[in-house]
């Protein structure tokens, strides 16, 4: 499907392309180190203080190289094929805190755990992040490599990472630690095991240490995903499209970088930009125009030839309630009905990117099960007589007799935790509601998971950190 040509058409993405390439040759973008500022000029930039201005030469040279798919390695040593609208579900990433029992409270180790085992269990998520959530009881210099060792000990699902500085490391330091454990667990010095993130600082800007990961990934061969951030009327222009060009000059500017480094090496094309809610000068994704970014971005990714990445189940919602699943709909069903490569916080966020709920993960597991549905379409096949089996039954008969029918196992997605039977039947059943059913499957899921075999050499890797 390509929902996006619904709202932009070819004219639309190369008006962009152009208003981006004037923003990037007269307004220009920073590179906050001497390290991109020389690799620019030794391209015919022209630099001036550490602000770089491109040429539409020089934004074509680096799109020339850009590759459309590849593959991963996941911990287990078997192969991922991603781009070419291969809709990775990606788990949720960062947030501070954790809903549980209905009270809200900072995340542990322990709930870091939990939500692999959570993950590991998913019959809907295909990759997992290393910031799950925060940990607070772990020391925050260390606290990468705890994550990532859970991330190996119990997960067999391919791995994303946001590198972040510490009082002792560097992000460069970080990221390049990370890699060695994950190539040194799966025994693939040089291939892709990885994907590293790095983000603009709107309005066009590249801090050192975003550039720092970005080396690393590039010098170690690792696929990276952008994700412009920015928020209209605050650190982008007001209007939606006004956006959308300047996150789109920021992206090309960080995509010829990296293809100056590192010709060929995979790039998502990502933006995670939202609305604004100037009430509370803070951001609003639950939100139209997050949705409709979302789309743009699809379209200039495939503009481009590129993989794209898209977030998928955010809101604004503090409980899972209505508003929770309206906005995580609206969000995941725009990037998944495009043909996006990689949908990153498919599932389990509340409030922005603040909350994780281990229920809120297997309610939108329901989601993504059915945007997938969706997504495949309706079964045609044009030599088959569909008129027969109506004939057989005739006017005022049934079609429910015998067994079920194939097509019915096949084409009909049923829902196991959504109320899908009238009240009075859903009260004689104990009216039970859509959260404890969730809170009941994470319990079943929790208890009935298994470690993935690791061997001994693997856990010699990790065992500094569980």
């Amino acid at each position: 499907m390509e929902l996006e040509k619904f709202f932009f058409d070819q004219s639309d993405a190369e008006f962009i392309h152009e208003q981006s390439l004037k923003v990037l040759a007269e307004t220009g973008c920073v590179f906050d180190d001497d390290k991109a500022l020389e690799i620019f000029k030794k391209h015919g930039a022209r630099v001036d203080g550490n602000v770089v201005y491109f040429t539409k030469e020089l934004v074509d040279k680096g799109l020339s190289t850009v590759v459309d798919s590849f593959e991963l390695y996941r911990p287990d040593g078997t192969l991922y094929k991603m781009g070419k609208g291969s809709k990775t579900m990606c788990t949720a990433g960062s947030p501070p805190y954790i809903l549980e029992d209905g009270k809200f409270r900072f995340s542990t180790m322990a709930d870091y755990v939990r939500i692999c085992k959570l993950v590991q269990t998913s019959d809907c998520l295909d990759m997992t992040h290393l910031n799950l959530c925060d940990t607070y009881d772990i020391d925050r210099n260390e606290r990468a490599y705890h994550m990532m060792a859970a991330l190996l000990r119990y997960t067999t699902l391919p791995i994303s990472v946001t590198a972040l500085m510490t009082a002792k490391e560097d992000t460069g330091m970080v990221a390049g630690r990370l890699i060695d454990m994950v190539a040194n667990f799966v025994g693939k010095k040089d291939e892709h095991v990885l994907i590293g993130c790095v983000s603009p600082i709107s309005p066009l800007a590249y801090i050192k240490e975003a550039l720092d990961a970005l080396y690393v990934y590039c010098e170690r061969n690792q696929p990276i995903q952008l994700a412009a951030c920015s928020l209209p009327a605050l650190t982008s222009q007001a209007s939606v499209l006004g956006t959308i060009i300047q996150n789109n000059a920021e992206l090309l500017a960080a995509i010829v970088l990296i293809q100056l480094i590192k010709p060929g090496l995979p790039v998502f094309y990502g933006n995670t930009s939202t609305s604004t809610n100037l009430r509370k000068v803070s951001m609003s994704l639950g939100s139209s125009e997050t949705a409709l970014i979302s789309l743009a971005t699809a379209k200039m990714a495939k503009f481009y030839h590129m993989p794209f990445r898209t977030s998928g189940a955010l809101n604004d919602a503090i409980d899972i309630d209505y508003q929770a699943g309206v906005e995580s709909t609206l969000n995941l069903m725009c990037g998944a009905l495009s043909d996006v490569d990689l949908v990153y916080f498919a599932a389990g966020m509340l409030s922005g990117f603040n909350v994780t709920s281990l229920e809120k993960y297997v309610v939108d597991e329901q989601l993504i099960k059915m945007v997938k549905r969706l997504y495949t379409g309706v079964a045609i096949d044009k030599t088959k007589d569909y008129t027969a089996e109506i004939k057989k039954v005739g006017p005022k008969g049934t079609f429910l007799y015998g067994r079920t029918p194939k097509e019915y196992r096949k084409e009909h997605f049923v829902p196991d935790i959504f109320v899908k039977q009238d009240y009075k039947a859903w009260e004689s059943e104990g009216s039970v509601s859509i959260k404890d059913k969730a809170s009941e499957v994470v319990k079943q899921r929790l208890e009935s998971y298994k470690d993935p075999s690791i061997s001994a050499e693997q856990m010699k890797i990790i065992e500094a950190y569980l």
